[in-house]
């Protein structure tokens, strides 16, 4: 049986911090990196050792990087720019960063990385410049904000500071940290709660929560291990930042927005997954660890998930499966086609995942967002269709909702 009152996902706006950086860049400076900091750790000062340690990454890269067929581009806030790039005589010269909050290395010579300390500092300040721009000039105040991220922990966080900044005093802030690429479904649930627990006198009345994500893994770039899950995470994920709001549908008619009304959310950790994805420290930066036991892992557990997950409104999987589209999380390249093949779906009900993927790369928390505000836009995608959406993270965690375009 549907509640009555069912809230609405809407008005999705990401913002740029850069421009993208082409993918097929991204690999070749990565790879210098790597050779550079190999280079220093081995004492290996000549140009002869460093063209032959430069090789053998470059073929490590071939065989683990994601490719640029895999990704076009990725917004990297800590990456040189293209004007500060020059290639000549078979080398690399990358300038120094314009500003020092941007500088992730002591210098662009030995590759000496800075400390967790500094890049926290330096999180700080892109996240308080990407709130700027996701809300300039507006004065009207959401009842309550919800930040995710899984890559800076500050108290008081950049949101914090900005409502207190705007003298919203009756916003009320709340954290959803560390959940990685699944980050954005219980901050979703966090402000369905809010909107409906209003509903019923146990707070005041609210008409919108707005959910604002700042991933900013750049920040946490390691060229210290050659690791094939280094290499892989350092050329799957990108930077994002992106706010929604959760409203009444009230609120959404009344402004002529379109959206999703979320029908029904469920979540599961997934029995003795726990040492199989992990988000920790180092001295330096986060450190994600990832098995390769986590997609086998995930196509076992999908089809009984999503089909409980459905059976909590009364749709039948195997059904009224065409009539579906999906929103999964793009962890890799074959996290989208392993669902696909097991849940028997077709392309086109896969076909925004994987192009906000090939477009972006994976932005943990916000690609999700990200994909929901495409399947808003699609109109190919009409009125009344219903959508999973399907997120992974540490636990390992299986998160998903579904929800109705309107």
């Amino acid at each position: 049986m549907l509640n009555s009152f069912q809230p609405v996902l809407t008005d999705f706006r990401p913002v740029e911090m850069v421009s993208p950086t082409p993918q097929a860049v991204a690999l070749e400076l990565s790879a210098w990196g790597f050779a550079k900091a190999a280079c220093r750790q081995q004492g290996i000062t000549d140009k002869e050792g460093f063209q032959k340690i430069h090789q053998e990454i470059r073929e490590k890269f071939d065989k683990y990087a994601l490719s640029p067929s895999a990704i076009k581009q990725r917004q990297l806030v800590f990456f040189p720019r293209l004007k500060d790039i020059r290639f000549e005589n078979g080398e690399f010269h990358v300038n120094e960063p314009e500003h020092e909050y941007l500088h992730l290395f002591d210098n662009y010579e030995d590759l000496n990385p800075k400390d967790i300390r500094a890049r926290h500092d330096s999180f700080a300040k892109i996240a308080d410049d990407s709130l700027a721009a996701l809300y300039g000039d507006e004065t009207q105040a959401p009842d309550d904000l919800v930040h995710v991220t899984g890559s800076g922990y500050l108290a008081p966080s950049p949101v914090e500071r900005m409502v207190a900044d705007r003298n919203w005093f009756n916003t009320t802030v709340t954290h959803s940290y560390h959940m990685g690429c699944y980050g954005a479904f219980p901050a979703m649930k966090m402000a369905h709660g809010f909107l409906c627990s209003s509903q019923f006198g146990t707070s005041r009345p609210k008409d919108r929560v707005d959910i604002v994500h700042t991933e900013l893994l750049s920040a946490h770039t390691g060229i210290e291990g050659l690791k094939a899950e280094n290499i892989i995470t350092m050329t799957l994920f990108a930077d994002s930042f992106i706010r929604y709001s959760v409203v009444s549908e009230d609120y959404l008619r009344a402004r002529n927005l379109r959206g999703l009304r979320i029908l029904t959310l469920n979540e599961h950790l997934i029995p003795n997954s726990s040492e199989e994805m992990t988000l920790g420290l180092s001295g330096v930066h986060f450190r994600l660890t990832l098995t390769v036991m986590v997609p086998v892992i995930i196509k076992q557990w999908i089809r009984p998930f999503v089909e409980n997950l459905l059976q909590q409104i009364g749709i039948d999987f195997e059904r009224e499966k065409r009539q579906l589209a999906f929103a999964i999380h793009p962890g890799g390249p074959k996290i989208v086609e392993h669902i696909q093949e097991m849940l028997g779906l077709a392309d086109e009900q896969v076909a925004t995942s994987k192009a906000v993927f090939a477009s972006h790369g994976n932005m943990s928390s916000a690609t999700v967002p990200h994909i929901l505000k495409a399947i808003i836009e699609d109109d190919g995608i009409p009125v009344g269709t219903r959508v999973v959406a399907i997120g992974f993270g540490p636990g390992l965690t299986i998160s998903g909702q579904v929800l109705t375009k309107i």
